[in-house]
């Protein structure tokens, strides 16, 4: 899934370089500027914005600089400060659940906790209705993605042809061929997709169109260790790396240059045009090429972005705030930690044994 860009304003970026206040004066405009978009307490303000902290309002205003974004404090609060969400299904799983979005489709897949071999991956439309159980009696189901019109899973189990599947419009399963072992990290584009062969951890690809498979990032049996969690982005891919490296990091979809350290290890990355954004013990943003990490939530576990706002669950709460660092806002209460995904109608995430949705 692409998400939407909003256009640069280089001017405006460079006005604000110019004219930075001081630590003490940009503190009072962020937290000011916070409570009057969000129109909550000072509280849910603290708690939801950690760049508004005392000792973060240079990290904000790096933020409002650097997010590839609009640099207006134009973005105002998801509905109105006062969101409701909407149950889309209800879903019979309790353990680890996985979903994706396609274009009319919110997909999940996952598990019954200690209950073996009863994995199963289903859908719900977007917009409401009727959820569908593509297939149950999976042994397993570890990674779960979405691009256009399709849906594609790894999983094990019964009835499958394959490790890596798609999942057509019509709910009918494709088995992909795959190339060195059981995909422990799954990723795609407008193009290909790419999995992480757990016999090796050498990275593949796939025209989504068929054909042959491609070595594209080779294991490095020195440094390198386990590889997990996959992400496709722009001409790049990026994935945990274990081992003595111990990082999350980039390399060339075209394998034209050696995978570089971009920063900690992470689960779960979500990009702009301009920037990676990572949830470890907190919410961080970092530029596409390098550099120094901003933290921006002093909690997170799962980060996703659209083009004016950066989202984030904490085992507590979905928050979300502007890119500028203004707007903070709880949008939901929730004990889910892992499973979000946003695209231009809505906020999409699965807790409480239910697909749920915050409509924009």
């Amino acid at each position: 899934m692409r998400k939407d860009t909003a256009a640069r304003q280089p001017s405006q970026a460079e006005a604000l370089t110019r004219t930075k206040p001081s630590f003490h004066a940009a503190s009072a405009l962020l937290l000011s500027a916070a409570l009057a978009g969000c129109g909550g307490s000072p509280g849910e303000a603290g708690v939801a914005g950690a760049s508004l902290e005392e000792g973060q309002a240079e990290s904000a205003l790096e933020l409002r600089e650097g997010s590839g974004g609009d640099t207006t404090l134009a973005c105002a609060p998801l509905c109105n400060g006062s969101c409701t969400p909407i149950d889309l299904a209800t879903i019979n799983t309790n353990g680890a659940i996985e979903i994706a979005l396609t274009d009319q489709y919110v997909y999940y897949g996952g598990g019954y906790g200690s209950e073996v071999s009863n994995d199963e991956v289903g859908r719900v439309p977007k917009a409401g209705g009727a959820k569908t159980t593509l297939i149950n009696r999976l042994t397993y189901v570890t990674e779960l993605v979405g691009s256009g019109p399709y849906a594609y899973f790894s999983g094990s189990g019964r009835g499958l042809g394959s490790n890596l599947n798609r999942v057509n419009p019509d709910g009918t399963i494709t088995a992909l061929p795959v190339t060195g072992g059981y995909p422990s990290g799954v990723a795609v584009d407008s193009t290909r997709i790419y999995w992480i062969g757990n016999n090796k951890y050498d990275i593949y690809a796939q025209p989504l169109s068929g054909g042959t498979a491609s070595l594209v990032v080779p294991h490095d049996p020195v440094q390198g260790g386990l590889r997990t969690s996959l992400f496709a982005d722009g001409d790049s891919l990026y994935y945990r790396e274990l081992g003595s490296l111990l990082s999350t990091m980039k390399a060339s979809k075209s394998g034209a240059s050696a995978p570089i350290k971009l920063t900690r290890t992470s689960w779960y990355l979500d990009f702009d045009d301009a920037n990676v954004y990572y949830a470890a013990s907190g919410v961080y943003r970092i530029p596409k090429s390098g550099g120094t990490a901003v933290k921006l939530a002093a909690t997170g576990t799962r980060v996703v972005v659209d083009s004016e706002r950066i989202y984030w669950l904490d085992g507590t709460a979905l928050r979300a705030m502007c890119k500028d660092g203004t707007g903070a806002q709880v949008l939901a209460s929730t004990g889910e930690s892992y499973n979000l995904a946003v695209d231009s109608t809505g906020v999409y995430w699965a807790g409480e044994g239910k697909i749920r949705k915050i409509a924009k």
